[in-house]
């Protein structure tokens, strides 16, 4: 809310109220009138309107004293009002301002608690980067490794197929070596038994 300032009528009552009690009404006794407040320029400026207002002086002519009195009185109690009214007006100016320092140190420490967990945030950030980066690196490492071990079982699988290649070949060489041996062994059976009847025959003559 911005400080009110002293307007028109308020200059006035209180130049009023200076000329009923006999004295000059000028910039700095209307300021004081008004509890020392308002801009010298805009009580000059007001008092030079109250004083283009007011009706010219009839030469000899005086109020009576009691009408006078009233009239004095009545402004004194108008620029009293003024006064109470802006000194009313600036305590309330005063107490917001008090309320909205208030508020600007709670934003503050708000502020402040806030670039706090953004650091902090930001510090985590950087770290699970770091780990993303790292587990990033030891992917590759398994992918490498993954592929070397592939190439490696296809590999031992085509020995393994060369290697069950060669016993099958072994075993059919086996396989064919055990006929002939036991074709081997017929035949000299049969030939021991020609030789065994022949000896007979020879020995019977």
């Amino acid at each position: 809310m911005s400080r009110p300032g002293i307007s028109a009528a308020h200059v006035a009552a209180a130049a009023e109220a200076l000329q009923a009690e006999g004295q000059q009404p000028t910039i700095r006794a209307v300021r004081e009138r008004l509890g020392d407040t308002g801009s010298p320029n805009t009580i000059q400026r007001h008092l030079a309107a109250w004083r283009k207002s007011r009706p010219a002086a009839i030469p000899g002519q005086e109020l009576p004293k009691a009408l006078a009195a009233a009239i004095a009185a009545e402004l004194a109690g108008a620029a009293t009002a003024a006064r109470e009214a802006a000194q009313a007006e600036i305590d309330q100016a005063q107490a917001e301002a008090a309320e909205l320092a208030v508020a600007g140190e709670a934003l503050e420490t708000a502020r402040d608690d806030l670039s706090v967990l953004a650091q902090a945030l930001r510090g985590e950030r950087d770290t699970l980067a770091g780990r993303v980066d790292a587990l990033q690196a030891e992917n590759e490492r398994l992918r490498v490794a993954l592929d070397a071990g592939r190439e490696q079982a296809q590999t031992a699988q085509q020995a393994a197929a060369v290697a069950q290649a060669q016993v099958q070949a072994a075993l059919e060489r086996a396989t064919r070596a055990e006929t002939l041996a036991a074709q081997q062994a017929q035949e000299l059976t049969r030939a021991q038994q020609e030789a065994a009847h022949l000896r007979g025959r020879m020995e019977a003559t």
